[in-house]
């Protein structure tokens, strides 16, 4: 298997790291409603990858080896699995970038990087989503920006580092959030399951009469 098929697959049977984005409705690049049906298994996942995730796949271990070169602690891929209970309709399996004793790293290679971490929302969603399932205490965004020559030479000026814990309170919104859009979507898939033929408009929340 190669990395994009191995992540694929069996892939309606768990909730992963790049589902929480979407699940969220805070991705550019799917709708929420389209991965309802893949995780019900009405739809395939037919996203195969790009230029901008294969230059992501290249760049990835050469930021971790970067980063792994300053701290005592290296970061190695991770891999964690929770099936679903048998009370349970969907399971958990996320494949981290790199984590050590205590910390998540994420990597994320993008055309635009600013030094606001607020503005990397689609991203942190992601890294604390792994910290929760791991019990992981802090996590590391590693954003690099990505060249418009698409130069696959690791640059030290592109990388763009961002530390957060548990306990803050930016960090803390976000696993509340998580949370209430996690537990919505797995009852909408509940009611899809159900379904074949329900349309997003009634998954949607009744009007409250005022």
């Amino acid at each position: 298997f190669n990395m994009q098929e191995s992540v694929n697959q069996d892939r309606e049977r768990y909730i992963g790291g790049s589902d929480i984005p979407i699940i969220m409705e805070i991705s550019p690049f799917k709708t929420r409603f389209d991965l309802l049906l893949e995780k019900a298994g009405y739809k395939k996942d037919e996203f195969k990858g790009n230029v901008y995730t294969e230059y992501g796949n290249t760049l990835e271990p050469k930021i971790r080896d970067f980063i792994n070169s300053a701290v005592t602690e290296p970061f190695v891929e991770g891999k964690h699995v929770r099936e679903a209970e048998p009370d349970e309709i969907i399971g958990a399996r996320i494949h981290t970038d790199g984590e050590n004793v205590d910390t998540i790293l994420e990597i994320k290679t993008t055309g635009e990087v600013t030094d606001d971490i607020t503005d990397y929302k689609l991203y942190l969603v992601q890294l604390v989503y792994y910290m929760t399932l791991t019990g992981k205490p802090y996590g590391l965004l590693a954003v690099y920006k990505r060249p418009e020559d698409m130069s696959t030479d690791f640059n030290p000026d592109n990388l763009h580092l961002f530390n957060i814990a548990r306990g803050e309170d930016l960090t803390e919104s976000l696993v509340a959030e998580i949370e209430k859009a996690i537990d919505h979507f797995i009852e909408d898939l509940a009611r899809v399951k159900e379904n074949p033929f329900i349309t997003e408009e009634e998954l949607l929340p009744a009007e409250i009469d005022s």
